[in-house]
């Protein structure tokens, strides 16, 4: 197998270069040299500047809401649709847990009467209290109507533990209570052509019918029919109403609930495994030449170097205003 200098970093605290997903994929046709002082080749996310210490073939990925800057990338993976000659791919994070999107395809239909069983009317479990105010709105304006489970550290109304945010198991202890109920607060923390992340996943999973928001665009995702997308209506009084209806007509719950979550009920080809490999693979494939894409010269130099003495200049200032606070 060809040999190929690699190193990770600005990825989230914990994140481990020998186990992780890009270095299981690319184990399988590569033999990687998981190099920190001189790689060929470094796969960076957002949560930090050590990249910019880097002059070899960058290349950008990212889960977060986030547009890549190509003036410090030759490559980027992320959700927003760009083109950008070959040097992008729009590859949402949720395509990335390929056990649980497999699920998608298996989800069994609504067992007769599941309407009658739902314990909890509607959940909302989330941690961040810094996203869009509209989540916090919809849940009140939500609750008015009927109460929502809110079991997560954000807006809590009741004791029960779906555990913690970051722990092992939390997706499952989240997705076991979401399964008790109707609906899910399925809402992105910004809004965003193209961001889409698990939380709608994770309601099809349980078996819920998700009230999405965050991606205008979300029926290029998912069957549309399967959810109720705040993105159709006027606004959320709308959308509440649309709610009751179907909260009221478990007919109409059960023909939803009954839809696949992807069209067809198949995965999207854009959501292989296969896409993102062959991205991936058409990069290392290259000459490092012909593989370098981003600028190096001119104002684009210029910019570069200003960021790097700007986050310089944090870094010294970070102990003083630490110690003024």
């Amino acid at each position: 197998m060809k040999n190929i200098k690699l190193w990770f970093t600005d990825f989230y605290e914990g994140f481990e270069p020998t186990d992780n997903y890009f270095f299981s994929l690319l184990s399988r046709n590569y033999s990687i040299d998981l190099n920190q002082q001189d790689p060929d080749y470094i796969i960076y996310s957002c949560h930090g500047n050590e990249f910019l210490n880097y002059n070899c073939i960058r290349i950008y990925y990212t889960g977060e809401n986030l547009v890549p800057d190509f003036n410090l990338c030759d490559y980027a993976i992320g959700f927003h649709f760009i083109e950008l000659d070959g040097r992008y791919l729009r590859y949402p994070n949720f395509a990335l847990l390929e056990d649980q999107i497999k699920q998608l395809e298996s989800v069994e239909s609504p067992r007769k009467g599941i309407f009658s069983t739902k314990k909890h009317f509607c959940n909302f479990i989330y941690a961040n209290s810094k996203a869009d105010p509209k989540r916090d709105q919809f849940f009140n304006l939500l609750n008015d109507y009927k109460k929502v489970a809110a079991p997560g550290s954000h807006l809590n109304n009741m004791k029960i533990d779906v555990g913690e945010r970051n722990s092992s198991d939390w997706m499952f202890s989240k997705i076991d209570f979401q399964s008790s109920c109707k609906f899910t607060i399925a809402f992105e923390n910004s809004s965003s052509s193209g961001y889409t992340t698990e939380k709608i996943m994770h309601a099809f999973i349980a078996n819920t019918i998700p009230i999405y928001w965050g991606n205008p665009e979300i029926h290029k995702d998912f069957n549309a029919k399967a959810f109720i997308n705040c993105h159709d209506y006027k606004n959320f009084d709308e959308v509440v109403q649309r709610v009751k209806e179907i909260d009221q007509n478990e007919e109409l719950y059960s023909s939803i609930l009954a839809e696949p979550a992807f069209q067809k009920n198949k995965i999207p080809e854009q959501f292989s495994e296969e896409i993102l490999l062959r991205f991936i693979t058409s990069i290392l494939e290259k000459d490092p030449e012909k593989a370098r894409k981003r600028p190096e010269y001119g104002t684009t130099l210029k910019y570069e170097n200003n960021l790097k003495s700007l986050i310089s200049l944090q870094r010294k200032l970070k102990p003083i205003l630490n110690f003024l606070k």
